[in-house]
């Protein structure tokens, strides 16, 4: 098919007609069809192009001017039809199939030198989509530049999205009391820590009235499928606040629930109430992901279902929900080629098959992973967790500490609550008898991350780091923690393992190999100091003893 329209998106914004002659188009019409030409099949709801673009007027006067805008772009770009634009009482959608992108990410920046800066939800909305498109790969770049007619993948949403919603504040007086706002923006970001929702900016959510706004409208303006409402009530060091969680699109109630704290935790930065309600929304999304992909079949899910499933599958403790969740991501990067993330996760899979032993190939896994985290940093060098993955390979896999300290260093410095990635250095940290920092790195990531899914991992791993302290109690403890959660991670036995006979409880010590030898029944001595990273350090030849006391094999 012939193309109507040529677009540069990267670099300074251009649009040509069929003859390659440019079209001159206002600021707020180059911003429509920029967010028309980036959007999934190139669909947005007009409530989305309004609260982005004309988010300074009155709502009557909003709708008038996107009508407006969408005559003039039609008559601009197509006068004798008006068919590359169609619209109807809810979305607008730009014909891809008529449009040519012109150059790549090699010419810049998405929209470079734009302005819109007096519309802040517009310019949120520019930055997100810069980081998300600037770094997408040499070989993504080169296709665009070499095929006229290849389109602008946009790639859906991998996250399932949440709006928090400034929180009302019910006083005595009716005076208006900042706290509401401090609260809900403060869970935005403990939420965000969590890398399980695509959080809309806090200055986006604040624009709207809880008291008066539609979940839907929230939905279709931020394009998200959750959001949280509440109110808040202060009583003099201590404050209630009643948090709804809500399925925007479906407009449906999923729970109301109450949470307390205090005021002093607010100034310290330390809102346990906030920890546990963001870890309640994340574990009631994955909950619903999970639902689907038991009872869906795969392919007719959304990636961000598969993606929050998948990953919540992979700490299960039955091998056959561990092996359900490579597939999910398998799935995930047959459908999204071009997206670091599912490679990532794919990586991690492979990882863990070694370390739970249900690998019939060390060697051919630690190589998968390997490869899939050098491609998903080819697609977004700038991704922490795709150079965690890196890390840990090197670190857990390979014995390269050396490569792997570079690439932990790496993600923590491209992104300081990249809990994984500290969680496994100080993993790493403890196998070469550094105690200290090995105790310091896993507490904090223990610390960033209490919605993670994967909880008994991280005390898996700081109970290895105590264990390395001599803290023999603390880490029974935390071992025991974990194992309430995943009682078939041979890592966590074998650490309690070693920290019974190391605290002189040999008898305990015996029982725990014996289930451990139950799921690892070819574990030695020899082996485990063949294959084990901690072995090439005093370290790891005393727990390498200890589990020959405790009654593992030579």
């Amino acid at each position: 098919m012939a193309k109507t329209v040529g677009l540069r998106l990267f670099g300074a914004f251009q649009a040509f007609d069929g003859r390659g002659r440019p079209i001159k188009l206002g600021i707020k019409h180059q911003a429509v069809l920029a967010m028309l030409a980036t959007a999934p099949d190139g669909t947005r709801t007009r409530a989305f192009l309004e609260a982005h673009i004309w988010s300074l007027v009155p709502s009557d006067q909003a709708k008038a001017s996107l009508r407006a805008a969408l005559t003039a772009l039609r008559k601009a770009i197509t006068p004798d039809s008006g068919e590359i634009i169609n619209a109807d009482r809810e979305r607008v959608r730009l014909d891809l199939e008529q449009v040519e992108f012109v150059g790549g990410p090699k010419s810049g920046v998405l929209m470079e030198g734009f302005d819109l800066s007096q519309e802040e939800a517009f310019e949120d909305w520019l930055r997100s989509e810069r980081a998300n498109r600037t770094n997408v790969g040499a070989s993504f770049g080169a296709a665009m530049g070499a095929a006229g007619d290849a389109r602008l993948q946009s790639l859906e949403p991998l996250l399932p999205g949440i709006a928090i919603l400034p929180f009302q504040h019910r006083g005595m007086s009716g005076a208006k009391n900042p706290l509401g706002s401090i609260l809900a923006e403060e869970l935005s970001r403990e939420i965000s820590r969590s890398n399980g929702f695509a959080v809309t900016s806090y200055l986006t959510s604040r624009r709207f009235n809880p008291e008066t706004v539609r979940p839907l409208e929230v939905a279709q303006t931020c394009e998200v499928e959750y959001i949280v409402t509440g109110s808040l009530i202060v009583s003099g060091q201590e404050f209630r606040l009643v948090a709804d969680l809500q399925n925007a699109r479906r407009e449906r109630l999923i729970w109301s629930r109450e949470f307390v704290g205090s005021l002093s935790e607010l100034l310290n930065g330390q809102l346990h109430a906030l920890s546990d309600l963001a870890g309640q929304i994340c574990r009631t999304a994955i909950g619903e992901a999970l639902r689907s992909v038991r009872s869906t079949p795969m392919h007719q899910l959304d990636c961000h279902t598969l993606l929050m499933a998948g990953i919540s599958l992979l700490q299960e403790p039955l091998n056959s929900e561990f092996s359900r969740a490579g597939q999910v991501f398998q799935l995930l990067v047959e459908r999204e080629p071009r997206h670091a993330i599912p490679r990532t996760w794919l990586g991690f899979w492979h990882v863990l098959r070694v370390q739970r032993g249900l690998t019939p190939d060390r060697f051919e896994d630690t190589d998968a992973a390997d490869r899939l985290a050098d491609q998903a940093l080819t697609i977004d060098p700038s991704f922490s967790l795709a150079q965690t993955l890196k890390a840990m390979v090197a670190s857990h896999l390979l014995g390269r500490f050396d490569i792997a300290r570079a690439a932990y260093n790496t993600a923590i410095q491209d992104n300081p609550n990249e809990a994984l990635a500290l969680l496994l250095k100080g993993a790493m940290r403890a196998f070469q008898g550094k105690a200290d920092e090995a105790v310091r790195l896993t507490e904090q990531a223990r610390r960033l991350s209490p919605l993670d899914p994967q909880s008994y991992y991280f005390d898996a791993l700081a109970a290895t780091a105590y264990l390395a302290a001599g803290q023999y109690d603390r880490s029974i403890s935390l071992a025991d923690r974990s194992l309430a959660t995943n009682h078939t991670y041979p890592s966590t036995l074998r650490t309690k393992a070693i920290a019974l006979e190391m605290a002189g409880r040999g008898d305990e010590a015996r029982v725990v190999v014996r289930n451990l030898m139950q799921l690892t029944p070819d574990l030695t001595v020899s082996g485990y100091r063949a294959s084990h990273t901690a072995a090439r350090y005093a370290v790891g030849q005393e727990w390498a003893r200890a589990l020959g006391a405790a009654g593992v094999p030579n």
